[in-house]
C-alpha cells in the first residue's frame, strides 16, 4: 500500500513528534518530583521510574556515603535546571537538544549507579532498574526524534 503524504500531513507528524518529546521529558520530571516528595514524606524508596541523579543522591545521602546537605543540594540544583529546561522547551522547541543532553546525562548517572554504587550496596538493587533503563532509552529515543522533527520543521517552514 503506497500512501502519498501531503505537506500538511508531514508537518503534522513532525509537530506530533516534537510534542511527544516535550511530554516525555516533562513526565519524567514530574515522576522525579513525585519520587523526591514521596521520599521526604515516607522516608522510603518504594517509588520507581524516577530521574536517576536525584534517586542516586538521595540513596547515597540516606546510606551515609554523602551528607544529607550535599544530597539535597545536588537534587535541588538538578530539579531547578530540569524545570528551567522544561519552561524553555515550552517557549522554544529548539531547547529539545538541551533536554536530550540533560536526560542523556541522567541516563549516564543511572548506568553509573547500576555499575558502581550498587556493587557497594547490593541490597538496594531491584529488578525495576532494568525497566528504568528501558524507559530511559525510550525517552531518549522520543527526545531524539523530537530534535530531528524540529530540525525538519525549521527547513519546511
Amino acid at each position: 500500500m503506497n500512501k502519498n503524504f501531503t505537506q500538511e500531513d508531514i508537518i503534522k507528524k513532525h509537530e506530533t513528534n516534537v510534542k511527544s518529546a516535550f511530554t516525555g521529558f516533562s513526565l519524567a520530571g514530574v515522576l522525579g518530583i513525585i519520587y523526591v516528595v514521596r521520599y521526604l514524606i515516607t522516608g522510603n524508596f518504594n517509588f520507581h521510574f524516577s530521574l536517576s541523579l536525584p534517586e542516586m543522591m538521595l540513596k547515597l545521602g540516606h546510606g551515609g556515603a554523602v551528607s544529607h546537605t550535599a544530597a539535597y543540594g545536588v537534587t535541588a540544583v538538578f530539579f531547578v535546571l530540569y524545570l528551567t529546561v522544561v519552561v524553555l522547551m515550552l517557549k522554544n522547541p529548539g531547547f529539545l537538544k538541551v533536554g536530550l543532553a540533560l536526560y542523556s546525562f541522567d541516563f549516564l548517572c543511572l548506568l553509573f549507579f547500576i555499575f558502581t554504587v550498587l556493587r557497594q550496596f547490593p541490597e538496594s538493587f531491584s529488578n525495576d532498574l532494568y525497566i528504568e533503563v528501558i524507559l530511559h532509552i525510550f525517552n531518549i529515543l522520543f527526545l531524539s526524534v523530537g530534535v530531528y522533527s524540529h530540525g525538519k520543521l525549521k527547513k519546511i517552514r
